[in-house]
């Protein structure tokens, strides 16, 4: 998912490039960012950009002399789930469908392929992580947290329609999608007891799949990462910036830990 805001969006505005997919994370779009992990990941094997024409994308979605799927293109609609919506029915995509989003950076092929091997059993499932651990790992930083009685957790804008019947879910989503910032309103329509459960700390996450399936017929999952970094997309300059550092200090421990795999056979 990679369109834009109709009026503008603040970010791309504020990095001075014309759409937020294009913002630089260091040097390479976010965009770009995103379809390297996709198509480093095994588990994927076509990849469309939904919201963004190929040539407003230019050349940064390595369509061109790297191993993985191409990356082909389709219009968007004014909401990401009407938008996927509409690509589905376009292109006649058939489940298993991943769904994420482009400004997701710091998002890896690793763990992308633990979301993937777990989004099983269900009709739709989704990614979660603890809010604890993406707070730990960008504090200061605001992230939307979903509490519930077993703890709070962040969405990580990964998606996987495993059915046909959940390939109908964007379509729903499209309708809910005002509320999405605000978790309380999103419970509530799912009856005014879950809301007063949910506001009373009472609701558990595992409460929200016979609820959902109740309200809706879709069977639901949620899939639980360990990596802060899943619940952590760039919406605003700070974000981006916040985004830059984690990648830095990321890449610094990757080659400590390279060098200590390089020196270890030497020191017994």
């Amino acid at each position: 998912m990679a369109g834009s805001r109709a009026t503008g969006d603040p970010l791309a505005l504020a990095s001075g490039v014309p759409f937020k997919a294009l913002t630089p994370i260091d040097g390479i779009a976010m965009l770009a960012r995103v379809l390297q992990t996709l198509r480093s990941t095994t588990s994927i094997a076509r990849i469309v950009v939904c919201g963004l024409s190929e040539a407003d994308a230019g050349d940064l979605t390595g369509t061109h002399g790297d191993d993985g799927p191409t990356v082909e293109f389709a219009s968007g609609d004014r909401t990401p789930g009407a938008s996927a919506a509409r690509a589905i029915a376009t292109l006649g995509l058939e489940p298993p469908i991943l769904i994420t989003t482009a400004d997701h950076p710091l998002l890896t092929p690793k763990t992308l392929q633990a979301f993937c091997e777990r989004a099983i059993t269900a009709d739709v499932t989704f990614g979660l992580v603890p809010a604890g651990i993406v707070r730990a790992a960008f504090p200061g930083i605001r992230r939307t947290a979903y509490k519930f009685r077993d703890g709070g957790f962040c969405g990580c804008n990964l998606y996987a329609l495993l059915t046909p019947t959940g390939c109908e879910a964007p379509a729903f989503w499209a309708s809910v999608e005002a509320h999405r910032k605000r978790p309380w309103r999103l419970i509530g329509m799912l009856g005014y007891g879950t809301m007063v459960r949910f506001f009373l700390g009472r609701l558990a996450l595992a409460d929200l799949t016979g609820l959902v399936f109740s309200h809706t017929g879709l069977r639901v999952r949620p899939v639980l990462l360990s990596d802060p970094a899943a619940g952590f997309d760039v919406d605003t300059a700070e974000q981006r910036n916040v985004a830059e550092a984690f990648l830095h200090e990321r890449a610094a421990a990757e080659r400590t830990a390279g060098v200590g795999r390089e020196i270890a056979p030497s020191t017994r």
